[in-house]
């Protein structure tokens, strides 16, 4: 993980980034907020009356990784993306990666009260417009075939990519517990759930497609009228099972749009979708306490429930 020291100034360092890439003096900038990888900021040139994000990272390599996405997206997808002004790898002056993109209006879905409060008629045209979006972008396939990373997809199967991913997580959950930074009550979980990866995944998956990586309601951003302005921050896009892709959907107030069930509905699924996406949910949720050292308690519990649910009904 990397963040910068307490003393730097992140508005004259921000400012220094908008001078060399976008030719603007400025150190208006205002922190919008933040999650476990990163901490967003935006500013407006009245210049140009444009209105700027910048998103600082806290871990390595993701925002090469988002940049490609957003740019992979925003070819295929109906629904909009967010376009990429300039990408900054760290470097001694500035020590930490930084994506400049374009400003969405609106509110992301979560906190969104209007269309939490609206009619289920409002409702039910949201939730599908949103599943409709994923669609369309599920049904780009894979160039080659194959499966992995957007620009260069190489594994002939999604397995050969998934379960040695999945297996690094497990075994780095198991040390860190070792060391007493893991609980020990998810750890205890995931044991069980590791024991029945080949029953639980012993559908194939035939078609790699293109996946956002992190959809969910607080990045799907919402204008005054209830619509969709866009998907936003992508994490890892990649041809790949395209479950992978829906476990989200059931977190924070997703089941208030019922945009699991209403993607099962219009996509025909694998027979084991529930407890894939069950895994898929844990092991992500995982992945993000081993990387940042914390976890969002709530969602954590929710995929720990999930999951225990679902093993229950393992053959």
């Amino acid at each position: 993980m990397l963040w910068w020291g307490e003393n730097m100034n992140i508005s004259q360092t921000l400012s220094a980034l908008a001078e060399n890439y976008l030719g603007i003096k400025t150190e208006k900038f205002k922190y919008i907020g933040g999650g476990s990888f990163g901490r967003v900021y935006k500013f407006f040139d009245e210049n140009s009356k444009t209105t700027y994000i910048f998103k600082v990272y806290l871990v390595d390599n993701l925002a090469i990784k988002e940049a490609s996405s957003l740019k992979a997206l925003s070819q295929n997808s109906t629904v909009k993306i967010p376009a990429v002004y300039f990408l900054h790898i760290k470097d001694d002056e500035i020590p930490f990666d930084c994506l400049c993109m374009e400003y969405i209006e609106g509110k992301n879905a979560l906190f969104n009260a209007g269309l939490l409060l609206s009619s289920k008629k409002t409702k039910r045209a949201f939730a599908n417009e949103v599943v409709d979006g994923l669609l369309n972008i599920h049904s780009i396939k894979s160039p080659n075939g194959r499966f992995g990373d957007v620009e260069n997809p190489q594994y002939h199967s999604w397995l050969e990519y998934y379960k040695p991913f999945a297996a690094d997580i497990y075994e780095k959950a198991i040390h860190a517990n070792q060391l007493g930074k893991f609980d020990t009550y998810i750890l205890d979980v995931m044991k069980t759930a590791w024991a029945e990866f080949d029953s639980i995944f012993s559908e194939d998956v035939y078609d790699p497609c293109l996946i956002h990586g992190d959809i969910n309601v607080m990045n799907i951003m919402v204008g005054k009228d209830k619509k969709i302005t866009a998907f936003i921050d992508p994490l890892n896009s990649m041809f790949a099972d395209r479950e992978y892709d829906i476990f989200q959907l059931q977190n924070m107030t997703g089941n208030c749009f019922s945009l699991y069930d209403l993607y099962k509905k219009k996509y025909k699924v694998s027979d084991k979708c529930d407890i894939k996406c069950a895994f898929y949910g844990l092991w992500n949720e995982a992945m993000v306490y081993l990387r940042t050292g914390k976890y969002t308690r709530f969602i954590m519990k929710t995929a720990i429930k999930r999951m225990k649910k679902e093993l229950k009904h393992v053959k």
